[in-house]
């Protein structure tokens, strides 16, 4: 149990766009939290159905020690946009981003919390999640475990898979996000990918936490199962031409070994509608020959080669499955 009289004051930034089926759920799971030192902040980001009539309505009938704020965007602009709006609103120690078609468990702030007020000098902490949807669940990866350095981080995020390359679930000190420019990138989809990239450069004191703290829950029509292929695969132009050019330096070869298999997914699953992956396709190669990462180039020449014919998603994924069984013998 958290010291009332210690507690940091967190904040809660939830992003509202046309969720008019979800969010009462997930307001209910801020609402339930047992840690009490919280605000919420709710952005509209100008949806057009009654998901923020249903807000109002929720927050106005609630009387306990949560404080909710519900700040308007003139116009729609995006998650990205809307997380950076609550994030730059804040007033907590620490943020927590989110998503408003997901939900938190009602021990879940408490205890995130838990470990700081053990150590402040930690800058994040990241739950583990479920995955509900499509008739199946899953448990993201994790582990109880410090991470007392950047080359640790990265251990964890490159390698292990455990550090996960998602905005939300993840209790970040704002000083630490506003001091390094963690925010999101707007116009971009999948923006969680490249804000990882930033955060595990600069990250070298955090905390892994191996309970279930939140619900990710898979539905028709979001951002990553709904809309345009096309503007997916060009949101993939744009992270990693980011990432490719930003390499960070002396860390080159394991980040290209690290992002290869997410790239070589979204090359398989984008390139014969997005023909602007190929300059992408070109500059890893270059990168990857500039740092001698030779397995790196061979497999991108073949997966790029296979996805002018076919979807090699397949072979990628018995490939990745035999990564995993070598890494856990090790």
């Amino acid at each position: 149990m958290v010291d009332v009289n210690q507690s940091p004051g967190v904040s809660i930034i939830i992003p509202v766009f046309q969720v008019s089926d979800y969010v009462e759920r997930c307001l209910w799971s801020v609402i339930n939290q047992l840690y009490e030192n919280i605000e919420s902040i709710l952005v509209d980001d100008c949806s057009a159905d009654d998901s923020i009539a249903k807000c109002e309505r929720l927050i106005e009938g609630y009387n306990g020690p949560i404080k909710f704020r519900i700040l308007h965007h003139e116009q729609n602009r995006g998650l990205s946009a809307a997380r950076n709006t609550g994030t730059d609103a804040a007033s907590g120690v620490y943020l927590y981003y989110l998503d408003s078609d997901d939900e938190i468990t009602p021990d879940c702030i408490e205890k995130l919390v838990s470990y700081v007020c053990d150590d402040d000098s930690i800058q994040m902490v990241q739950g583990r999640y479920q995955m509900k949807g499509d008739g199946k669940e899953a448990l993201g990866k994790s582990d109880e475990k410090r991470l007392l350095s950047n080359d640790e981080v990265r251990e964890q995020f490159l390698r292990c898979r455990k550090l996960n390359y998602t905005v939300w679930n993840k209790l970040v000190k704002r000083s630490f996000i506003i001091d390094n420019g963690l925010y999101n990138k707007e116009g971009i989809i999948n923006e969680d990918l490249l804000w990882t990239f930033y955060l595990i450069k600069h990250l070298n004191n955090a905390q892994l936490c191996n309970d279930v703290t939140y619900y990710y829950h898979i539905r028709p029509g979001s951002i990553l199962t709904g809309g345009s292929k096309r503007k997916k695969g060009q949101s993939y132009v744009v992270i990693f031409n980011e990432i490719l050019n930003y390499l960070t330096p002396g860390k080159e070869r394991e980040e290209l070994k690290g992002y290869q298999s997410t790239f070589c997914s979204e090359l398989a699953n984008y390139l014969r509608v997005v023909p602007e992956l190929k300059p992408i396709i070109r500059l890893y190669k270059r990168q990857a020959k500039q740092y001698g990462c030779w397995s790196v180039y061979f497999t991108i020449i073949t997966v790029a080669f296979l996805s002018r014919f076919c979807n090699p998603m397949g072979i990628l994924k018995r490939l990745n499955d035999l990564r995993e069984i070598v890494l856990r013998g090790k």
